[in-house]
């Protein structure tokens, strides 16, 4: 039956279909197989464009989107791909023209208010400078306005809230987990919101499902080996230490050496330098058995 429908079906609508089932790599060798005008269409290249996105092959996604763009120079969907690869590419100011582009030929849609949002989130990060996420939380306002049960909006929100420390940011991610509990996403942003309130072993937990729903995603895979490995009894002392100060262990850890350097305790000094030679160890401990991050 399931052949007989795939001879009956063209390769597009074969392709939209693996899409929906979260199958990029299935997507993609279907439009592998397009000949014809069909290769013309903006379709096509919108298909073939968000199946990279889903390979995070942002490159690519990049150059197909801008050639569907060619065919289709208000293609609002492609705009917004454009934007997000971009991002993910870390070329914010191609993101901000993009996602700008796209709100002036829709400006009712709030999944484009939302990827603004999170695209000045993360321009708003910058090194020895002061962060504003005002901008951000206006954008995300805006697309809950206009949507309020947008799921890219919530997301965004609870991650921008991650992102300034914000005391709700637990309750948000909350929130998407009881729409979602099989979101990979809301694990990962709920895994975070605990981590930064000093409760490691919940966020660890997170994590672990996070990579167990999308064992594709190298960024999910890393988080998943990293939570394993934290889980272990060699790291126990330093998930005690991490829970002890609440997630500030390096800002707390420098008052404890000064202070025990001062004391002129030849015992706490000792103490001091032994959890000091552990951490040591324990960093290329887990650099061995994680690996570095994904880029």
């Amino acid at each position: 039956m399931k052949s007989r429908m795939d001879a009956a079906a063209g390769p597009l609508l074969l392709a939209r279909h693996d899409l929906s089932r979260s199958r990029p790599d299935r997507a993609l060798a279907r439009l592998a197989t397009v000949t014809g005008a069909e290769l013309e269409a903006p379709e096509f290249w919108s298909l073939r464009a968000q199946a990279l996105f889903d390979l995070r092959r942002w490159d690519e996604a990049v150059a197909a989107a801008r050639t569907g763009l060619e065919r289709e120079p208000d293609d609002v969907e492609l705009l917004d791909l454009i934007a997000v690869s971009e991002l993910e590419r870390g070329r914010k100011k191609q993101a901000q023209k993009a996602i700008d582009a796209a709100i002036a030929l829709h400006p009712e849609a709030a999944v484009l208010h939302a990827h603004r949002g999170l695209i000045l989130a993360r321009s708003a990060q910058r090194s020895f400078r002061p962060t504003s996420y005002k901008k951000a939380r206006l954008a995300v306002d805006q697309a809950l306005r206009l949507d309020p049960d947008s799921e890219h909006a919530l997301s965004v929100r609870a991650h921008i809230a991650v992102l300034s420390g914000e005391r709700g940011a637990g309750e948000y991610a909350a929130e998407l987990l009881a729409r979602d509990p099989e979101n990979e996403h809301a694990h990962v942003v709920a895994g975070a919101a605990r981590e930064r309130r000093g409760d490691a072993s919940s966020a660890l937990g997170h994590y672990e499902e996070a990579a167990r729903l999308d064992p594709s995603d190298p960024d999910l895979a890393w988080l998943g080996r990293h939570s394993r490995v934290l889980r272990g009894r060699f790291a126990a002392p330093m998930l005690f230490a991490h829970r002890l100060t609440r997630g500030y262990f390096s800002l707390v850890w420098v008052f404890v050496a000064l202070a025990s350097f001062s004391a002129n305790q030849p015992l706490l000094t000792a103490l001091v330098f032994a959890f000091w030679a552990y951490t040591w160890i324990f960093y290329f401990y887990h650099r061995r058995r994680v690996g570095k991050v994904p880029k």
